[in-house]
């Protein structure tokens, strides 16, 4: 366990860039592990196809702290229970599931020793280790969106705060409900317990902290237009599962910055609201996506439309290039009332080709981005 290293803020693009300049000038990103490198190229195809190829301040109390009363401690014993209202994206992230299974186990660990060492000592603690359970959520899908961050494990949160001093020598110390707080700008990082810290734009950071002690509204119980909340979506999907627990839970909250990101490339239909992911990994590998619409016509004619897609000759031509052809070859699309179903199961003797594909990528999505000259981060 490294004691001591640097800590930044959680936007994507400027984590992407911190693991640049970690190869190059010895800076390393704040992002604890990077699964999203592992999971992304198997879930985003689905998330994409099944899509039909401003943060405010939480409010003091809500009706659940205002019948019953905040919590006297912080409880950590559900991560997904922290995120706040106000975002639209939450991947949460089973990392004990991920380095168990012979899916996913190889991919986790930085082949670069010297920058997995690097980052170690900059975060204070071994990502590719000491996490096992993680949630990111985001204001929006667009790369530069403001990442909340929430991880628990193995961790000595000494070190995880000496390496926020470190990395923001200005950094101010605060308490919110009795919490510790370090903050530099919009840059904030919350020990909540032990074992479970946050970070992510201060004001996100204190709304985690609020839900921890059970105040303020949750992300999974917000409007979400003409269709139930998004908690309900991920119920369902938990609940199609019953007896073992996702490796990777992704929802989504399909809003005009999801639709104008995507463009023309994969023209999200406008009575898309929400789509979920599973991902399981046992001795097969599992995804089941549901999207939720605005009535029962919208979501039958989506599954023609992705049904006609993946029947296209050279639509599976192009997923083959990439690697994907056993992703898709047993997907199962249909729907039923407003909902949008698609699962796929992928056997064990496929499990060489499509790790094959996966490391490829996560290869490329690890060494993408050449570093930029006069780079200040």
């Amino acid at each position: 366990m490294a004691n001591a290293g640097r800590q930044r803020s959680a936007s994507p693009a400027a984590l992407d860039e911190g693991e640049r300049d970690a190869r190059n000038t010895g800076r390393v990103c704040c992002r604890p592990v990077r699964p999203l490198a592992v999971f992304l190229p198997v879930i985003l195809p689905f998330l994409l196809l099944a899509a039909g190829c401003g943060w405010q301040e939480p409010s003091p109390e809500n009706a659940a702290s205002a019948r019953h009363g905040p919590r006297d401690r912080p409880d950590d014993s559900d991560l997904s229970l922290l995120v706040p209202a106000g975002l639209e994206t939450v991947i949460e992230v089973d990392l004990e599931a991920l380095r168990r299974s012979p899916w996913t186990a190889e991919l986790l660990p930085d082949p670069d020793a010297r920058l997995r060492e690097r980052k170690a000592l900059a975060l204070g603690y071994d990502g590719a280790t000491d996490v096992d359970h993680i949630v990111y959520a985001v204001t929006s899908a667009g790369i530069d969106a403001p990442t909340v961050v929430i991880a628990q494990g193995r961790l000595q949160m000494p070190a995880i705060e000496a390496a926020f001093r470190d990395r923001w020598a200005n950094a101010a110390v605060d308490k919110w409900r009795g919490v510790t707080t370090l903050s530099s700008g919009e840059n904030g990082l919350g020990t909540l317990t032990a074992r479970t810290f946050c970070s992510g734009p201060l004001t996100q950071v204190r709304a985690v902290i609020d839900r921890a002690f059970d105040v303020g509204p949750t992300f999974w119980d917000q409007p979400s237009g003409a269709v139930a909340p998004p908690g309900a979506l991920r119920r369902q999907l938990l609940a199609a599962t019953p007896f073992t627990s996702p490796a990777i839970l992704a929802t989504i909250v399909v809003d005009a910055q999801l639709r104008a990101r995507v463009g023309d490339a994969f023209p999200l239909p406008p009575e898309l609201r929400q789509v979920a992911g599973r991902l399981d990994l046992g001795q097969s590998m599992e995804l089941q996506l549901v999207g939720r619409l605005d009535s029962a016509p919208a979501a039958a004619e989506l599954a023609r439309r992705l049904n006609a897609l993946l029947s296209d000759r050279m639509t599976r031509m192009a997923l083959a290039m990439v690697g994907m052809s056993a992703l898709v070859q047993s997907v199962q699309i249909s729907s039923e009332g407003n909902e949008l179903l698609a699962r796929t199961s992928i056997p064990p003797e496929r499990r060489a080709e499509v790790m094959a594909s996966l490391r490829a990528l996560v290869q490329a999505l690890r060494g993408q981005a050449e570093p930029q000259s006069g780079s200040g981060r």
